[in-house]
């Protein structure tokens, strides 16, 4: 029988500091790991490792060595993939780091996944237990999302995880807006946006087993009539979910009265800016800022825990960006906030521009490293000073003062817990200058 390791990478602590970044328990059980185990030949002997955890097993015989990484985590990845390959096991590599840096991905290992797993992850296992394993694979068109098969939630080691383990959920896949600066659309193929029935959603979460849900997907709300037929079927199992979705959903009370009865605890939205002029040139304008106060009244109103993203560094952005943001934050009470340096993502618009115009900072670089960095020369203030603003504006934010100005304490109810766990995780990364970032998985 096979042996597999499959790996999810850490990221490195720092550019200087080349050990890996360990945590004690993560706060997601995530996916990944388990669903590309639920990917391979039956006949296999899998193991699961998380990085972030701890060293893997290189003393250890594995036929075959899977690592998922983002570039983030890319650099970890090829380390651990050296090591492996010099104790005779196949390493396989894949991950969204794939997708825009193939070359560099391929040279270090003895096959490369490049787009969505289905069909290629086990076709790759196939050929590399007959001695046939090629370099590249590549998947150019869309995966189906109907019939997926269940993550190995067998092979996870629970003690891994915090008490309450929230369980991470495929619910969709791509995303329906095409924003300037992401690439998230891009990572998958440019398929646009695609869900799954909303009756497998429902048995994958109950075979989960767990009472707490975090939703994988960068848009939650793609397409609303499935949408709620999802909510509806998972009123009867009793859950708290989380997920990220636009705030245009946060002024329709229909679905936010839905979300609410089936469980939703927390969402997460992409606010990215309170300049309708900013968003506009972020191709954002689905986002309204005179809309905002009404959104957060209606979230606040039926208790829903809630958190927003920033990116700062647009074009149209000037150095009052920082204030005006923090003050808006405030006044309105946000729970919490995450700030990000806007970042040239290749296969955007933005990385385009930026590249024609000469303005992008040490590409080589972009994206490698945990910490808040600016990978493009700012219209209206210095790299340096756009960096000292954003970490200046989360240690302000997340201030103790400043947190016990916005949350209510003692906390009463799930949203309120939800509310703090956010904030003193997001103190954390204040403090540390740890990578901004909303999810674990």
């Amino acid at each position: 029988m096979p042996k597999l390791l499959i790996i999810q990478a850490a990221t490195y602590r720092s550019e200087t500091d080349r050990r890996p970044m360990r945590i004690k328990k993560r706060r997601l059980v995530g996916v990944i790991m388990p669903y590309l185990a639920a990917l391979a030949p039956q006949g296999w002997d899998i193991k699961l490792h998380d990085d972030a955890i701890s060293e893997p097993p290189y003393d250890e015989h594995f036929d075959v060595v899977a690592i998922t990484c983002r570039t983030v985590s890319a650099y970890r990845a090829y380390e651990m993939a050296e090591k492996f390959r010099a104790r005779g096991a196949k390493v396989i590599l894949g991950g969204p780091h794939a997708t825009f840096n193939t070359a560099e991905m391929a040279a270090h290992c003895d096959g490369l996944c490049v787009g969505e797993g289905e069909e290629i992850f086990p076709q790759m296992l196939e050929d590399a237990a007959a001695g046939r394993l090629k370099q590249i694979y590549r998947r150019d068109t869309p995966a189906s999302m109907v019939g997926l098969p269940r993550p190995r939630w067998d092979l996870v080691d629970m003690n891994n995880y915090v008490f309450y383990r929230p369980f991470v959920i495929q619910h969709s896949r791509g995303c329906p807006y095409t924003c300037d600066f992401c690439a998230e659309r891009r990572l998958l193929g440019d398929y646009g946006y695609r869900d799954r029935p909303a009756e497998e959603v429902v048995e994958d979460i109950k075979a989960c087993g767990g009472k707490h849900i975090f939703f994988a997907a960068s848009q939650f709300v793609g397409h609303k009539g499935r949408c709620m037929d999802l909510l509806e079927k998972m009123i009867p199992l009793k859950v708290n979910w989380s997920a990220l979705f636009s705030p245009r959903f946060g002024l329709d009370e229909n679905f936010l009265d839905l979300a609410k009865r089936s469980g939703l605890l927390h969402v997460n939205m992409g606010i990215e800016s309170i300049s309708q002029g900013t968003l506009t040139t972020m191709h954002k304008s689905v986002n309204h800022v005179d809309t905002y106060r009404d959104m957060i009244q209606n979230l606040n109103k039926r208790n829903i825990s809630y958190s927003f993203n920033f990116v700062i560094g647009a074009d149209t952005d000037t150095p009052d960006v920082f204030d005006e943001t923090l003050n808006f934050l405030m006044e309105m009470k946000v729970p919490a906030a995450y700030f990000n340096v806007m970042v040239p993502m290749r296969g955007t618009p933005l990385y385009d521009r930026a590249k024609q115009d000469g303005r992008i900072i040490d590409e080589e670089n972009m994206d490698r490293w945990a910490g808040v960095k600016c990978y493009m020369k700012p219209k209206h203030m210095t790299a340096e000073e756009l960096v000292a603003g954003v970490k200046r504006m989360q240690k302000r934010f997340y201030s103790l003062p400043n947190v016990l100005g916005r949350l209510r304490f003692p906390p009463r109810s799930y949203a309120d817990f939800a509310n703090w766990e956010v904030c003193l995780s997001q103190r954390a990364v204040a403090d540390s200058d740890i990578m901004n970032e909303f999810s674990e998985f």
